[in-house]
């Protein structure tokens, strides 16, 4: 009996016509085994994540999905071939074909992870801004070639090939084209910033330097504004990121500081009012916040008061509306106490000789 084994294992390992078909019944068999086991994990994980999954739930049931019966096949024949082949070319064969057919499931498993980053990443991270469409795009297409680049390099180092050399080639040649479009990579990288990290959104008002506009576009290489005069400011990424911005649409409330000039010739019981006036005009609208209000200085042709005050809401069209109406009324109210404002003047003294 032994010596009947020992002549059957022998005739396997001979990779006769027996041989293989023995592999392919036994990797068919594992392989739709397999296959049913992850159907049961997937059918599984639904019926716990459902109504809503999660991403790793969304991960995992389409990574079960995703694995294709031919591959499953073609490594359960892998692992067998070594126990019962002994033909290294044989075994090369199988090889080769493992690791191409591995490769293109990572293509497969990749590309789909991929997707689910964008969609549950970028797409959620990014909705309410428009301004990230380019951006998305490009980091979309960067992690495909990122993925196509490594599922190369992976499948050749793993059929024998010497990648050392591709990789150092690679290098120069990466950094060859990064000095001859640096300026424009510069760009780039500067509009992945700003859809990133978010100094401003289309829609906002900005400043940039003594340019100001609303962003109407954000490019992979430029952003664009429309000025208050009407026409289209356009600003390189790098450069704009190399200035200073100032972001209207971001303030939540106003900062105003008035001065008032009086008169030398005003009572001092009157200086002691004017603060109680101006705090009372500023008072009647609740939209404004009292910061303070004194006698600032002595200047060289009045005595000047100091107000400062703050508009609960960043509209600029109501900024301005309160502060006409507080206007009127601290002039009214400066009329009825027979106070004047004071306006440059200068005196001249003579002194006669007697």
């Amino acid at each position: 009996m032994e010596q009947e084994l020992y002549q059957l294992v022998e005739r396997l390992a001979g990779g006769g016509p027996l041989t293989w078909l023995i592999l392919t019944a036994l990797a068919g068999l594992l392989s739709f085994v397999a296959s049913g086991v992850a159907s049961f994990l997937t059918s599984k994980i639904r019926r716990f994540a459902s109504p809503s999954p999660s991403l790793w739930n969304r991960v995992a049931v389409d990574s079960l999905e995703k694995l294709k019966n031919a591959v499953l096949f073609v490594w359960f024949f892998y692992l067998l071939s070594h126990t019962f082949l002994e033909s290294p070319k044989a075994l090369k064969i199988i090889h080769t074909v493992t690791v191409l057919t591995t490769v293109a499931q990572l293509a497969i498993w990749g590309q789909h992870g991929i997707l689910l980053w964008r969609e549950y990443y970028l797409r959620q991270k990014f909705t309410k801004d428009k301004s990230s469409a380019a951006a998305m795009g490009l980091l979309y297409a960067s992690a495909q070639g990122i993925l196509f680049v490594t599922l190369v390099l992976f499948g050749l180092s793993n059929l024998g090939f010497d990648i050392r050399a591709l990789l150092a080639g690679l290098g120069v040649g990466g950094v060859a084209v990064a000095l001859a479009a640096q300026n424009i990579l510069g760009d780039v990288l500067a509009s992945l910033s700003i859809v990133l990290d978010k100094p401003f959104m289309i829609g906002d008002f900005i400043v940039v330097g003594p340019q100001m506009g609303t962003v109407e576009y954000v490019g992979i290489k430029t952003t664009r504004l429309r000025s208050l005069s009407g026409e289209e400011l356009i600003f390189s990424n790098k450069d704009l990121l190399e200035s200073r911005i100032q972001n209207f649409k971001r303030m939540f409330e106003r900062r105003v500081l008035h001065t008032y000039g009086v008169p030398y010739s005003t009572p001092t019981e009157k200086l002691k009012q004017i603060p109680d006036w101006i705090k009372a005009a500023i008072a009647r609208h609740p939209q404004l916040r009292l910061e303070r209000c004194h006698l600032a200085k002595f200047s060289d042709s009045a005595i000047t008061f100091e107000t400062v005050f703050w508009v609960a809401d960043p509209d600029y069209n109501l900024f301005m509306d309160l502060q006409q109406k507080v206007l009127l009324e601290i002039r009214d109210a400066f009329t009825a106490q027979d106070v004047q404002f004071a306006y440059p003047t200068q005196s001249i003294f003579l002194h006669g000789s007697s």
